[in-house]
């Protein structure tokens, strides 16, 4: 079972076949939001449905925590940076294709537990609130960011934080792809860290989402990612793809 999930799945199949580098993020970013997407919106909506906290974790920080509205823009990079960021930092070569595989498994085993956990433990992030009453303050920009959020996101996502996880993910294969370019790789590395702090300043998360986002990323990384990368050196690449 554990060498299954170390070495390249068969699902990658298609986009293997891909002859350029575009069309080859684009299948596998498909098969990515197939599985992941929908694994997320049901749980989440099952648990706001539930209505169900087994348990609370805030503290008296996370309502120290000041509301800043305009750090959404910082939130929402996950969609329209990490998630993007293999088309930018990806080298175009066979062995880079094959990283960018296990980035996509990684992902798919990081939402299952999350969202596993979401079920076992759900949490309301009541904290919520205090950007809610805070609406007629808010500049008209900053609003209708935080109500489409709100829209499709209910507080039922709470420890740990698939943003500061699956961010967290893109931006450590997008630094090992920027191996000799160390502005780039600083770069993305404090983004993540600003964008991590935005789930507090935002007041869609708790510290303690925060926190076991960062240990189950750590975690992930130990036990799954870099052996998966240890074989990948270790094996010639026609192996690999077959």
């Amino acid at each position: 079972m554990r060498d299954r999930i170390l070495n390249i799945w068969s699902i990658w199949k298609f986009p293997l076949a891909r002859e350029t580098r575009i069309g080859f993020l684009l299948a596998m970013a498909v098969i990515d939001i197939v599985i992941v997407a929908p694994l997320y919106l049901i749980t989440n909506h099952l648990m706001a449905w539930r209505g169900v906290t087994i348990f609370d974790p805030t503290t008296s920080m996370d309502f120290s925590i000041p509301f800043i509205a305009w750090t959404v823009i910082i939130y929402q990079s996950l969609f329209y940076f990490f998630y993007p960021l293999p088309l930018f930092s990806m080298p175009d070569t066979k062995k880079a294709r094959h990283e960018a595989l296990l980035l996509s498994q990684a992902l798919i085993v990081l939402a299952f537990i999350s969202n596993l956990w979401f079920i076992i433990c759900p949490g309301e992030v009541h904290i919520r609130s205090q950007a809610k009453d805070a609406v007629d303050t808010m500049h008209p920009i900053f609003l209708s960011m935080f109500e489409s959020l709100w829209f499709m996101d209910s507080p039922y996502n709470s420890w740990p934080s698939l943003h500061v996880s699956t961010a967290g993910l893109f931006t450590l294969f997008a630094i090992r792809w920027w191996k000799h370019q160390p502005i780039k790789q600083w770069a993305v590395a404090i983004w993540w860290i600003l964008m991590s702090l935005s789930i507090l300043t935002t007041k869609q998360h708790f510290i303690l989402d925060l926190v076991t986002a960062i240990i189950l990323l750590a975690a992930l990384w130990r036990w799954q990612v870099q052996p998966s990368l240890d074989r990948l050196e270790a094996q010639p690449m026609e192996e690999v793809s077959s």
